[in-house]
């Protein structure tokens, strides 16, 4: 039997207005569900967030998969006129924008600083 990793999912103390979703692990087709699931519930809480940003330092693996539901859930907030960020994606994950292009779509903040600068602090659940 195949061992596969794990992806995590937590919501982060953020400044007003400002929705940090911190994803942990590897994303692809067994995994897709759980930032699916997460981004999905994070925009239907109200009030809306003005901003919803995935924090992507964790993340160790993103298949096409992984990409596909970051791209739904940036469409998703365009549609609801909530600002879509991608903060620290790993070198791993840049790669994978930069090849299929959708790093021009996606606004990604590169370093974990950024969301430091967010006033991200101590991981709570989701």
């Amino acid at each position: 039997m195949a061992v596969h990793a794990e992806l995590g999912a937590r919501r982060r103390p953020a400044p007003p207005g400002t929705l940090v979703v911190a994803l942990e692990g590897e994303a692809y087709m067994d995994t897709a569900p759980v930032p699916a699931r997460v981004l999905r519930r994070a925009l239907a809480g109200r009030p809306l967030p003005g901003v919803l940003v995935v924090d992507c330092s964790g993340v160790t693996f993103c298949a096409c998969d992984g990409l596909n539901e970051l791209l739904r859930a940036r469409r998703e907030a365009a549609e609801l006129g909530v600002a879509f960020r991608l903060a620290a994606p790993g070198e791993q994950l840049a790669r994978l924008l930069e090849i299929t292009g959708t790093g021009t779509v996606l606004e990604v903040l590169p370093a974990a600083s950024a969301v430091s600068a967010l006033g991200v602090g101590v991981d709570g659940g989701v």
